[in-house]
C-alpha cells in the first residue's frame, strides 16, 4: 500500500510539499499533467506506478489569505485519451462527514473539489467534489455561479482510502486519500474528443474542513483570496503534457 508517506513527514516538519510551482503572467499557478502510461485502477490507494511520475502540487494554502493551512493537502494529476485523473492526499486527525450519498451538500462539511474550465475562461465549467465517505457531488455552470445544473452527471469514477475511521472519535486518524477518473469528453466546453499536447484549461483545486472539531478552513491550490470558490479569474492553469 502506497500512501505518499513523505506527505506526513513533511507536515510534521512544517515544510511545504511539492515542486517549486510554475506561474503564469498573472502570478497564478500552472500544473503540467503527464500522460498515464497504463491503466489506472481507481481504488483510492494511489498505488498505480504512474502516480510516482506525477508531480505533487505545492501544499494547499488558506483560500482567503494564501498562508499555510491547518492541515497538509496536496494533489497530483494525470491524463489519457479518455480521462483526467486526480489524486488528493489529506492530513486529517478526525475524518468525518455527515454525507453518505452522492449529490448531497458535501460542500458544507469536509470535502475536496476540482473546478475545470475546458474552453472559454469565463465558462462553462464543472465542479466535482469528493467526501471521505466516497460520496460525489458534481454540477456544471454556464458562467460564474450562473446556470447551475445539478442534474448533470460527470460520469466520474471515484474511490477513497482512509488512514483512520470515519466518524469515530475513539481513535486518532492520520488522513485520507481520494482518487477520481473524470471523463474528458463529457465536460462542459470541451472542444474535441481528446485534448492536444500543450492544450491549456483553467482549473482550481480546493479542500474544505468544516464541522465539529474541524478548523472551519478552506484551502486552495490557487487561493481566490475572497470568500468564493467560484472566483474563476483566480483559477490557475492545467496544461496537458507528455
Amino acid at each position: 500500500m502506497r500512501l505518499w508517506a513523505g506527505l506526513w513527514l513533511a507536515a510534521l516538519a512544517g515544510c511545504q510539499c511539492g515542486e517549486r510551482p510554475q506561474l503564469d503572467a498573472q502570478g497564478l499557478p500552472v500544473y503540467v499533467a503527464r500522460r498515464a502510461r497504463g491503466p489506472m485502477n481507481i481504488d483510492g490507494i494511489l498505488a498505480a506506478p504512474d502516480w510516482d511520475r506525477a508531480a505533487p502540487t505545492p501544499a494547499f494554502t488558506r483560500s482567503l489569505d494564501g498562508r499555510k493551512g491547518f492541515a497538509q493537502t496536496e494533489a497530483r494529476l494525470l491524463w489519457d485519451d479518455q480521462n483526467l485523473y486526480v489524486a488528493f492526499q489529506m492530513e486529517d486527525t478526525r475524518i468525518s462527514t455527515p454525507f453518505l450519498k452522492d449529490d448531497e451538500q458535501l460542500y458544507t462539511s469536509n470535502v475536496v473539489e476540482i473546478f475545470l474550465i475546458p474552453g472559454n475562461p469565463l465558462g462553462p465549467y464543472a465542479e466535482i467534489e469528493l467526501a471521505p465517505s466516497n460520496a460525489l457531488f458534481d454540477a456544471r455552470f454556464t458562467g460564474r455561479r450562473q446556470g447551475m445544473d445539478l442534474a448533470w452527471s460527470s460520469g466520474t469514477r471515484h474511490a477513497v482510502h482512509l488512514d483512520g475511521t470515519l466518524n469515530d472519535d475513539s481513535d486518532q486518524d492520520k488522513g485520507w486519500s481520494g482518487e477520481l477518473a473524470i471523463p474528458l469528453a463529457g465536460l462542459p466546453g470541451v472542444k474535441g474528443p481528446v485534448p492536444q499536447k500543450g492544450e491549456r484549461w483553467r482549473m482550481n483545486l480546493y479542500r474544505l474542513m468544516q464541522g465539529p472539531r474541524q478548523p472551519n478552513e478552506g484551502q486552495a491550490w490557487s487561493p481566490p483570496r475572497i470568500g468564493d470558490f467560484h472566483a474563476i479569474d483566480k483559477f490557475g492553469t492545467l496544461e496537458f503534457g507528455e
